[in-house]
């Protein structure tokens, strides 16, 4: 029987495993998915400690969005037990100001009882590509997962993006096999955030998704699905 690497996947802010099941069901049968939940934690530095707490001894580590800024710090924590990783419409930098007063103004909107408004009135146009804002499937996933997610995730997950720390000069250090994917129309994590990773990183594969946004794993899992096999098929007799 041919054994079984674990993939931790990290979901996006107010993100569940809806985001990664459709790409989980088309990989290589050695892998083994699973998309942690991530726990009511304010800061970047927390949060990995929980993940790393829960994660078996060695994994191939990804994300998407937050969860790629949180795989950053998994692997920084403890990059001896992460074989490779997969950061998709992510970030490497701290947030700009004005990037953390428009979320907090968004939590402030929650808390005063706006919270399921949110989603589909300020941020869809945000997360997927234009042309696929009228498919109520794909959009009634992305409503979903941000309910299931709540209302106090939201908010500390918030502080958690907002107070993290600049792993740029980071990039440098990564020395586990890596692939950087992102949709060509992401309008929350652009392209230039991918090229600096592809640049700096040294043992990476990078994709660029042409006419998607940015929960490229909802909108184009069969073509995230094949890019991510065929680049873990690279490595399988290096992991296993």
């Amino acid at each position: 029987m041919t054994k079984s690497l674990p993939l931790i996947w990290l979901p996006g802010l107010l993100c569940d495993g809806t985001l990664f099941e459709d790409v989980d069901q088309c990989l290589p049968e050695w892998i083994a998915p699973e998309c942690f939940t991530l726990d009511v934690l304010p800061t970047m530095g927390q949060l990995a400690a929980d993940v790393l707490a829960k994660a078996p001894k060695e994994f191939v580590l990804g994300g998407l969005s937050m969860g790629g800024i949180l795989a950053f710090e998994v692997y920084r924590q403890a990059p001896h037990r992460v074989k490779g990783l997969i950061l998709m419409d992510t970030n490497s930098a701290n947030e700009k100001n004005e990037v953390s007063e428009k979320r907090n103004e968004l939590v402030s909107r929650a808390l005063s009882g706006e919270f399921e408004q949110i989603t589909p009135e300020v941020l869809m146009p945000l997360l997927i590509h234009s042309s696929r804002l009228e498919e109520p499937d794909l959009t009634g996933k992305i409503e979903q997962m941000a309910i299931n997610i709540g209302l106090e995730a939201f908010q500390a997950h918030a502080n958690a993006l907002a107070t993290r720390p600049d792993l740029r000069p980071f990039l440098s250090e990564i020395s586990v096999p890596t692939i950087v994917m992102t949709g060509k129309n992401d309008l929350l994590c652009p392209i230039d955030n991918h090229l600096l990773m592809a640049q700096h990183i040294p043992d990476v594969t990078m994709h660029v998704l042409p006419n998607c946004g940015h929960l490229s794993s909802l909108e184009q899992p069969e073509a995230v699905a094949l890019r991510l096999s065929n680049w873990l098929n690279l490595y399988q007799s290096q992991w296993l």
